[in-house]
């Protein structure tokens, strides 16, 4: 073996302990004509190397061995293929080599990248469109690592795990008869991509088309379903009007136009739909509400789907809502609770009892964080946690989770707290608050050796104390059992990939009540393959905090309620909704046109 001047293996194999992530970062590094850059997994030693570029046999051979690369060393490549050859030479700025793959005796680099116009992408956070992936056949996609993802502005882009050059370029552009830009993915994510597009549950030829012709109703139902799955969509619109139904999702909190459908189809579609969640087809006059469940992808989460039907002038308007059962990583700081906010919720959840309150509209995402407190609890410490859903969100390993039945004077809330207080919980999460005799079981609960969690519908962290009152707890038990009330709200997360930053106009400034703010940088969305050129890529929270320490109780046991608590959080220099999104909104976190959203409704 050929071992570099001035090479020294056991440098090298302490130089081989670095972190992945320094790693990353040098391969970001632009990538200068006549130079190849070497992508794996592993930091192993160099020997031989050959990738096979496609199964006609393309392939490129480093023809020298060396032990290890850690300088700038000139190789010669011999590209080949068919029975073409040449050489070339071309300077390697570093090398990681896979590990124990082997295949006799040859050890094979994932990928080895010679053109300067690649472009390399994490599939894995890409948001995949799924009328776009099928510009190609399945059984090609599989076979030759390719996976178109978005068409924007006339172009298709495509990610594949082979050698970027001028021959595949046009051969993938022949597939998809359009122009594409291919970009250089990690394989083994390819792959992992490619089986949940591609070897879904559901048959290839039920994957979505947009605007596609079927009078099948079950081929219909289940293209739309994994449209919706596949763009991450909360909410699924079907709304019959006088040119047929529409059909929208709601992606991070916007409604997109996804289809329109003839009225035959649409009928057909509406009766599938209805059967899959078990309400009477033949019932058109009365609005139902149902459910089922579904897995679209072998291996992947399984998706409870909320089914309503409400009758309109020109048919059945059908919304369902998609619940992704499994938490994920759900975690406060994922979630947006950063710095003081962090600190105030982690410091409750080290109590053994006492009432956390989390307040805000529909859809602002506080049973998501409530799921992340409990998750955090479990974490810290072992207990028995029970919760009383309408309906279960999200499934929790460990913790006992229950569902009333709305349509039924059988279970509700209160009933279910009743029961579940002689199951001696430590943690009790109620998903709404709905009367007075449930809240004043919980307060009860938070007075008897309970931590209890639950959600409210009001407008600030103050206004808890004024909605339990309201529903006719007492003011001392709120002030003895109430810690800590939070008001959230979401907005848009700006994508990280293609934010652009610009200076806050003094108008903008004006705008927010922060004249000291003109001439700070914020970012403003463009769009990118990343977000599916939307510009932005999920939600944050906002939050506002009231931790009703001892004098503020005093306050409410003595009936001075919300307007004293808004003064004392003033005084105390407690951050609000408002400021919360202009502190995310000045780190890149969201966007002006976001926190103008909040301005205004307040």
């Amino acid at each position: 073996m050929t071992q570099l001047p001035g090479f020294s293996l056991k440098n090298w194999q302490n130089q081989a302990q670095q972190s992945h992530e320094e790693l990353r970062a040098q391969a970001r590094e632009p990538v200068q004509d006549g130079e190849a850059i070497l992508f794996t997994d592993d930091v192993l030693s160099l020997t031989t190397a050959v990738e096979d570029i496609s199964s006609g046999g393309a392939g490129l051979v480093l023809r020298d061995e060396v032990c290890a690369i850690r300088e700038n060393v000139t190789l010669t490549l011999t590209i080949q293929s068919g029975h073409q050859r040449m050489t070339r030479q071309a300077v390697v700025r570093w090398v990681r080599v896979s590990g124990p793959e082997t295949r006799l005796g040859i050890q094979y680099i994932d990928h080895i990248c010679l053109s300067p116009d690649s472009h390399r992408l994490d599939i894995e956070s890409v948001r995949i469109d799924p009328s776009c992936a099928l510009r190609i056949p399945a059984s090609i996609a599989v076979r030759r690592k390719l996976l178109p993802f978005l068409a924007m502005d006339g172009v298709v882009h495509v990610a594949t795990g082979s050698l970027i050059n001028a021959g595949l370029t046009n051969a993938v552009e022949r597939l998809v008869k359009s122009p594409v830009r291919l970009w250089d993915v990690d394989k083994s994510a390819l792959d992992k991509v490619i089986h949940e597009v591609y070897g879904n549950a559901l048959t290839v030829k039920a994957l979505p088309v947009a605007g596609a012709a079927s009078n099948d109703a079950v081929d219909l139902g289940d293209k739309l379903l994994y449209a919706a799955y596949i763009r991450q969509a909360s909410d699924i619109h079907i709304d019959p009007g006088f040119n047929g139904a529409r059909i929208r999702f709601r992606v991070d909190g916007q409604l997109e136009n996804y289809d329109v459908v003839k009225h035959g189809a649409y009928t057909e579609l509406a009766s599938r739909l209805k059967v899959m969640a078990n309400l009477d087809i033949a019932e058109k006059r009365l609005p139902q509400d149902g459910r089922f469940s579904h897995q679209f992808v072998r291996g992947g989460r399984r998706v409870d789907i909320r089914v309503a039907t409400l009758p309109t002038k020109y048919g059945e308007r059908i919304t369902m809502r998609l619940l992704a059962l499994q938490t994920g990583a759900l975690t406060l700081d994922r979630l947006g609770f950063i710095g003081e906010h962090q600190r105030i919720i982690e410091s409750f959840l080290r109590r053994t009892q006492g009432m956390m309150i989390l307040t805000g509209p529909t859809g602002s995402g506080k049973t998501t964080t409530l799921y992340a407190a409990i998750r955090m609890l479990l974490e810290s410490r072992d207990l028995n946690v029970i919760t009383i859903e309408d309906p279960i969100e999200y499934e929790i390993e460990g913790v006992a989770q229950c569902e009333v039945d709305p349509t039924s004077n059988k279970v509700d809330f209160a009933k279910a707290l009743r029961s579940i207080l002689r199951h001696d919980p430590d943690v009790v999460m109620l998903g709404e608050i709905r009367d007075q005799e449930t809240a004043n079981i919980a307060i009860k609960a938070a007075l008897t050796g309970h931590m209890v969690l639950g959600t409210l519908h009001t407008n600030s962290a103050a206004a808890t104390v004024t909605r339990l009152i309201d529903m006719g707890v007492e003011p001392y038990l709120v002030a003895a059992a109430l810690r800590l009330a939070v008001a959230q709200r979401l907005l848009r997360r700006l994508c990280k990939h293609c934010r652009i930053p610009r200076p806050l106009t003094e108008q903008e400034a004006l705008i927010l009540g922060r004249a000291n703010l003109t001439g700070a940088r914020i970012y403003d969305p463009t769009g990118c393959v990343y977000c599916g050129n939307r510009g932005y890529a999920g939600r944050i929270g906002l939050y506002e905090l009231l931790e009703l320490r001892a004098d503020w109780a005093r306050d409410v046991a003595q009936g001075r309620g919300e307007a004293q608590l808004v003064e004392n959080m003033r005084e105390a220099g407690m951050h609000g909704l408002i400021d919360d999104a202009i502190d995310k909104m000045i780190t890149g976190e969201t966007s002006f046109h976001e926190v103008l959203q909040v301005v205004s409704s307040w």
